[in-house]
This record gives C-alpha cells, structure tokens and sequence, in this order.
C-alpha cells in the first residue's frame, strides 16, 4: 500500500481559493478516474498556512501512473490545471510516494 502525495505553496491569501477550486476537482476529475478516499490537508500549527497536500491511497505505483493518463482524458483536467496555475507558487509543487508501514506486530 501507498500514499502518492501533491504538494504545493499556496499565493498569498489564496490558500481558501485554491480549496474551491480543488472541491470542484474532486468531484469533476478525481472521483471520475476513482479517487474517492483521497484528503486534502492545509497548513495550520507549526508549518506554512499556505502548504496544501492532497494525498491518495495506492495499492501500486502503476496505479499512480494509470490514474494521470485517465485524468488527462477528462476534459475539465485542463480548466482546473489553468485555474490551479494561477493560485500557486511556481515552482513548489511536487509528489512524492510514501509506502505505508504496518506497525502492527507480525506473529512468527
């Protein structure tokens, strides 16, 4: 299991914009290509106000790369890109894969 995580810096005072318009993706893009269980988290106590991370279960990486060539055959992808470009700082968004670690002790 994995977390495919989007991170990116808000502009200035458009954090709350960029949650609209990432509402509005969620249900247009993200729930058409299967993400339905994914979550958006906002910085608040003891990191950047403006950090916005949208993170994704996984079962595999393939998974990952499968669900950004089905985005872009949904025609709303590109609007959404435009209105996120203009929202963002250029230059810090990125994702990374995260592999979860089961913590739960395994019986030998």
């Amino acid at each position: 299991m994995y977390v495919a995580r989007w991170q990116f810096t808000a502009r200035f005072g458009r954090k709350d914009e960029c949650l609209k318009v990432l509402r509005k993706w969620y249900v247009d893009v993200a729930q058409r290509i299967g993400w339905r269980s994914l979550r958006v988290l906002a910085g608040s106590i003891g990191g950047p106000e403006s950090q916005v991370e949208l993170e994704v279960p996984l079962d595999n990486v393939e998974d990952l790369e499968a669900a950004w060539r089905d985005m872009a055959a949904v025609p709303y992808h590109a609007e959404y890109q435009k209105q996120l470009g203009e929202l963002i700082v250029h230059g810090t968004e990125r994702w990374t894969i995260h592999r979860v670690a089961d913590l739960t002790p395994s019986e030998s």
